[in-house]
């Protein structure tokens, strides 16, 4: 028999590897799996139910408790905040946890890893406050710390027993076998708030390994809010926009009067009204849209529907309300707007779509929002209105305007939001 044809091997291999590279992203994502988390992601929340939550509401957190360290001194969740800690469940007593010596050595290659940093530590819980004393505890952390840089990075908590149970299985929800009540092989990692962050396995080398990494993706979280929130202190003050008046005080002074947001009561796209009252004590993006608007419209709506996810995702629904007017009220109907709002994916509690009489609409963009909007007979669909987005804040006072179209503009908006946000009180001064 002879060879197979040379030029049609080749072809096959070419083949065989053109089909292949498609799923070699896959494959690098499978291997890399929870490791792409430490570079981009985040680590969520556990809620009561077990189950994982964006938002820290409601979430599995330490109570607030009075135990005592190795030391003899009171240990209470205060005390322990703006550090992040590992936690463990364990006694020293060998008799009953054979498995103590390759717990212990699993922690120490987490308390090497994060020795010279003060804000990282281990925290053990013991599950036999009777053996358990300060001085037994004292000789354990004494073996096993003298490495670290700084004092208390490893604390071992005993106390009431009753208390520590109530700890462990109701407020922080770890399973704990009645047949065998000193092998708890769950590790907790608790952020510098006292919430849960993540499980582990004590006895997986792969899992520590996760956990001395989570540890760093949260210190990175909090310098980065750190970072954000010095430059936001850092940031000069938003000018006002718009015309004002100067009144006397009565004590040869003269007060600055800026220009505000008129009262308004409109309709919104599920039908309620909606008025000047509902955004007391809110920052406001304003802006101006119709539902059959061909040009400017679906981009700008395609910026706010990015604020939009990133206040949703930032929780910020109660501090920020985007508010959208149309120029076009005899055709869009709150059944219209919703059906526009529905594609944006909107939530109506947080993007409000108004309409209403064009008596009312017109004057509260035009004068009220310093805002372009009119009927065109030369503009494409039939309306002229500005491409601009209006921050207000929480006095109902023009703070920004942005060009809705440019992304670059946006993420200014979005800056200077911040900025608000930061140096505003949620509470209104002035009445509705």
């Amino acid at each position: 028999m002879g060879h197979p044809n040379p030029s049609k091997r080749s072809v096959w291999k070419r083949f065989l590897l053109v089909a292949a590279l498609p799923g070699l992203p896959l494959l690098l994502l499978l291997f890399l799996g929870r490791g792409m988390r430490h570079e981009f992601g985040d680590l969520d929340y556990f809620a009561q139910d077990g189950t994982r939550v964006e938002r820290p509401a409601n979430a599995r957190r330490l109570p607030d408790f009075d135990l005592v360290d190795q030391q003899g001194n009171s240990v209470t969740r205060a005390s322990l905040s703006d550090s992040f800690w590992l936690v463990a469940f364990m006694t020293t007593d060998t008799a009953s946890t054979p498995y103590l010596t390759q717990l212990t050595q699993q922690l120490l290659w987490a308390n090497w890893r994060y020795r010279d940093e003060p804000d990282v530590g281990l925290l053990c819980i013991s599950l036999d406050t009777e053996h358990d004393t300060p001085e037994r505890l004292l000789n354990y952390v004494s073996r096993n710390e003298r490495y670290n840089r700084y004092p208390d990075k490893w604390r071992f908590l005993t106390g009431e027993q009753s208390q520590i149970d109530s700890l462990i299985t109701l407020d922080l929800g770890v399973d704990r076998d009645p047949n065998d009540p000193y092998n708890i092989a769950t590790l907790l990692l608790i952020d510098d708030q006292g919430y849960v962050r993540q499980k582990y396995l004590a006895s997986s080398e792969h899992e520590m390994g996760e956990a001395v990494e989570d540890i760093a993706l949260l210190k990175k979280r909090k310098l980065e809010g750190l970072k954000k929130q010095s430059l936001l202190e850092a940031a000069p003050p938003l000018p006002f926009l718009g015309p004002r008046d100067w009144m006397p005080s009565g004590d040869g002074e003269s007060d600055t009067l800026y220009h505000t947001v008129p009262k308004f009561a409109l309709t919104d796209q599920l039908g309620r009204e909606c008025s000047h009252k509902d955004f007391a004590g809110k920052i406001r993006l304003a802006d101006a849209f119709f539902t059959s608007c061909p040009t400017i419209c679906p981009v700008i709506s395609s910026q706010l529907s990015r604020v939009h996810d990133r206040l949703l995702a930032e929780g910020l629904g109660d501090r920020v309300s985007i508010v959208t007017h149309t120029v076009d009220p005899d055709h869009d109907t709150p059944d219209r707007m919703k059906r526009y709002a529905d594609r944006l994916g909107a939530d109506p509690d947080l993007w409000r779509f108004l309409t209403g009489p064009k008596s009312d609409l017109y004057p509260l963009l035009q004068e009220g929002y310093l805002l372009t909007a009119l009927a065109s007979d030369t503009a494409e669909g039939g309306f002229f209105h500005s491409d601009q987005i209006i921050l207000v804040d929480t006095e109902g006072r023009l703070r920004g305007t942005y060009d809705g179209t440019k992304t670059s503009e946006v993420d200014g908006l979005l800056e200077d939001m911040y900025i608000l946000i930061a140096n505003s009180d949620p509470t209104p001064t002035h009445t509705p």
